[in-house]
């Protein structure tokens, strides 16, 4: 049941366009009555006239059936009807619920089937596998289960599916055992806890009962008409999600069950049992053998099953007497409460979150909440994180127990909703704990400054630094040392550096997160790269955390060029971020993709990851990724060529935002407002954008920064002062972020041309050329390309990047795993991960020509050729 037939019936019908159709549906109550379906099935063709209508009307009116008239006068007479009707029009008949016909429609209908041949009339019947229906002679198809990216693509189409945090989404997935009707009723009977990923890990069926209606009254017949010791041992393997047989067995003596009252139901076709393993033979059967037993039948289950558990297996005994406990149980809430010490996030949260609920003590409970929105937050678990932390703070009136829940509110907040109202949220609970816990309150303070930057609140930041400077610190400590550390790596690139030096005597988790996210988004400081791949590898075990950690390696790959790099990074974020149902997260990698898709030129799926960023960035108003949306738009402008539009987007934006990556980067920002004031006829309208980065040139020591400015200075410069100020730019990108350099190469060489010095200009154009095409800037390489041509070079139509078409990051991976590199070696060398290792090597082997890593030792990769170039056609 529910494996989709009906489904593709509907499916058939819709498809029968100026088709005839006629539908039946067998019925358990009408099996005994003749010719019950086929009458169904022909009342729209009842008033038909002709000789074929009448015949058949005759014979299966109850006073003929009745009378057993002759079987095969039946047969020719639906024989010759469906003949007649197809002589008009195709005719197709659909019937439902095979197995239930009765037996003289199931044979006149299969007679008929067997014998529609040439004629344009079909039929198509659905039916379980017990059913016999045209067992001799119709063709057959075995509907197979859905697969797993069947399943989970199905469940995330449904009302009840879409939504589910990850833990009940897998659940839902593993216990319908790729059943359709399955996965859409066991995701509407989840409860709001449930589906917010709070799941018992031993026994999924302890909310709602998923099943009703027909389905429902099917199987509890049949259960019922089983033994007392068979429907008792079905309840002990329903309310244990192990499956082991010794578990079931070991219980099944304290609720008056043997193992051989496995018998009646194995033969009624419930279910399987081995040595080992018990499987249900419907994912439905065992929610219905749940939910049929009384509350007092199943806590007797989970009872029998924690004595059987024992003490070999102490978190199965602790979760079972958990689900045997009626009103505040303290014994068992300590129990579940050390069990969530030890255990992963997921479990922690489920853990904890049960223990509160049999917690008689208000402080105790709000205690108990907390760490349950914590292990949440670390899951990735964000709504179900809220909804503790709203509950407990009606409890918690401890300032520690306060300070814990205004750290996991925030960490939610700053994922699903406002950065701005995170920030605020960790100001206010670092208040009561300034005399009482100074280094805590320090804690949640630099997180507070890490979120305002976030908002782009440059006020919010101000206050954090200073409450934090407030704090009675020891003189001379990491944490004393933090505001300034954090204000000057905030403020420019160069002194990122400061923050760095202290890691080592932060706290684990703060030094991590600040350290990684203000060196990787300060535009071209030393080591951002590496400590955000770090970073990122850290968090791989952390799904709370790991969007956040891609989202700060991918704006540090950015801020090197590695702009395929960042995109896989984003684009794994973005996923893991939807999944979790991190709204503001999934806002600022949309917008961060949007941007890497403008600098390829892809206008539409631009445009489509900025539409979908902005309204949610602009809804919680996360003045950076709204930003770097709008940024992302101006510069596919840009590179199109429409430069008034870019100029008109770029001067929306504020000047001075502080920065979270090239989302809004004032730098990189205002070097393009002034490329497109320039280009627009307008180089009144590039002074401000140009005093903005002088100024931050002036303070930072960044070598981008101030390249960035003397490409600007270039522009607007003649002769030999605009040739000076490219030539410095080129210097002091050298070997640096590559987009950059080709950006300013392009503008150089066509400077060139137009001073007529084309030999000049090729070499720049054909650099900035190779560069972005390495790149993948689809949209700038072709303005490169035009430049080129207009010198007097022709491109070749697909020109070489490097050795054998690789790009730069593949050559350099493809020669690491021919000198026997493994690719988790090449990814600690390279701070990738192995996944995006072994990507690349799939996108290069068919470059080389090979199809193995063992042939590449064979290859000459010793260096890589030049791009090609032939000249134009006089």
């Amino acid at each position: 049941a529910g494996i989709g037939k009906t489904v593709l019936l509907d499916h058939a019908a819709d498809a029968a366009d100026g088709a005839l159709v006629l539908r039946c549906a067998g019925s358990p109550p009408e099996a005994e009555q003749p010719f019950a379906s086929l009458e169904l099935m022909l009342r729209p063709v009842r008033d038909l006239g002709g000789p074929e209508a009448e015949r058949l009307r005759a014979l299966i009116e109850p006073q003929a059936a009745a009378g057993r008239e002759d079987v095969f006068a039946v047969r020719r007479a639906v024989l010759a009807l469906l003949h007649r009707l197809a002589a008009d029009r195709p005719v197709v008949c659909l019937v439902d619920d095979a197995q239930w016909l009765d037996a003289a429609s199931a044979d006149a209908l299969a007679y008929a089937a067997r014998r529609l041949g040439a004629e344009p009339a079909a039929l198509l019947a659905a039916a379980r596998d017990e059913s016999t229906f045209g067992s001799s002679g119709l063709a057959e198809i075995r509907l197979r289960r859905l697969c797993p990216e069947e399943a989970a693509a199905f469940l995330r189409g449904t009302a009840a599916g879409a939504g589910l945090a990850p833990p009940a989404r897998d659940r839902v997935l593993a216990e319908a055992e790729g059943n359709p009707l399955a996965l859409r009723l066991l995701a509407a009977s989840l409860s709001p806890a449930q589906r917010a990923g709070c799941i018992n890990p031993f026994t999924f069926h302890d909310g709602a009962s998923p099943v009703g209606g027909t389905l429902q009254a099917e199987l509890c017949a049949r259960l019922g008409a089983l033994p007392p010791g068979t429907r008792a041992l079905l309840l002990l393997a329903a309310a244990d999600d192990t499956r082991d047989t010794a578990r079931v067995t070991g219980a099944a003596a304290s609720v008056g069950a043997t193992v051989a009252d496995f018998a009646p139901a194995e033969r009624a076709g419930l279910l399987a049992a081995t040595r080992t393993t018990i499987a249900f033979a419907h994912p439905l059967v065992r929610a219905v053998a749940y939910h049929r037993a009384t509350p007092s039948e199943r806590r007797a289950a989970h009872r029998a099953l924690a004595d059987s558990a024992g003490a070999a297996h102490p978190e199965a005994r602790t979760w079972h007497l958990a689900a045997a406990s009626l009103g505040y149980q303290a014994d068992v809430a300590a129990e579940l409460e050390r069990a969530g010490a030890c255990s992963g996030d997921r479990r922690a949260y489920v853990c904890h979150a049960r223990a509160a609920e049999l917690t008689a003590g208000e402080r105790a409970r709000a205690r108990r909440l907390a760490a349950a929105a914590r292990a949440a937050c670390a899951a990735g678990l964000f709504d179900g994180a809220r909804d503790l932390v709203a509950r407990a703070r009606r409890l918690a009136a401890d300032p520690l127990t306060r300070a814990e829940l205004a750290r996991a509110g925030a960490a939610a907040e700053a994922e699903c909703g406002s950065p701005r109202r995170a920030a605020r949220t960790l100001v206010a609970g670092a208040a009561p704990l300034a005399g009482l816990d100074p280094a805590g309150a320090a804690l949640l303070l630099a997180d507070a400054a890490r979120c305002g930057w976030h908002a782009g609140d440059a006020l919010l930041i101000r206050e954090a630094l200073d409450a934090l400077g407030a704090l009675p610190l020891p003189p001379g400590s990491a944490l004393a040392r933090l505001p300034a550390a954090i204000g000057a790596a905030m403020d420019a690139a160069g002194a990122a550096g400061r923050l760095a030096d202290l890691r080592r005597s932060l706290p684990d988790e703060l030094g991590r997160r600040l350290t990684a996210s203000t060196i990787a988004f300060a535009d071209g400081a030393p080591g951002a790269h590496e400590a955000a791949a770090r970073f990122a590898r850290d968090c791989r075990t952390e799904a709370g955390r790991l969007p956040y950690a891609l989202q700060v390696l991918a704006h540090a790959l950015v801020g090197r060029g590695l702009h395929g790099e960042a995109r896989e990074a984003a684009e794994e974020g973005l996923r893991l971020a939807g999944d979790a149902g991190a709204r503001t997260r999934t806002a600022q990698l949309s917008c961060l993709l949007g941007w890497l898709a403008a600098v390829a030129g892809d206008e539409k799926r631009c445009a489509d990851l900025v539409t979908a960023g902005l309204e949610q960035a602009r809804a919680e108003d996360v003045a950076p990724a709204v930003s770097l949306g709008t940024w992302a738009l101006a510069l596919l402008d840009l590179g199109a060529g429409r430069h008034a539009e870019a100029l008109a987007r770029l001067e929306e934006l504020p000047e001075e935002v502080p920065a979270a990556g090239p989302a809004a980067s004032a730098a990189r920002q205002a070097a393009d407002r002034v490329e497109a004031a320039v280009r627009a006829g307008r180089p009144d309208r590039a002074a401000c954008p140009l005093a903005l980065l002088d100024r931050r040139a002036a303070r930072d020591a960044s070598p981008d920064v101030r390249a960035l400015a003397e490409r600007c200075r270039a522009q607007l410069a003649a002769g030999a002062a605009a040739e000076r100020h490219f030539v410095n730019a080129l210097e002091l990108l050298g070997n640096g972020n590559a987009y950059e350099r080709a950006r300013t190469g392009l503008l150089y060489g066509e400077w060139l041309r137009r001073e007529r010095r084309r030999a000049d200009a090729r070499t720049h154009l054909s650099n900035a050329l190779e560069l972005f095409e390495n790149s993948g800037s689809a949209a700038w390489a072709e303005r490169a390309r035009a430049e080129l041509g207009a010198c007097g070079t022709r491109p070749a139509d697909a020109p070489e990047t490097v050795l054998g078409g690789l790009t730069h990051q593949e050559l350099q991976i493809v020669r690491l795993a021919a000198a026997g590199a493994s690719n988790r070696e090449i990814a600690d060398r390279l701070f990738l991960s192995p996944r995006t290792v072994g990507n690349h090597l799939y996108r290069a082997y068919p470059k080389l020509g090979v199809r193995t890593r063992g042939e590449l030792g064979r290859l000459d990769l010793s260096a890589p050729a030049a791009p090609r170039e032939r000249p134009a056609a006089e």
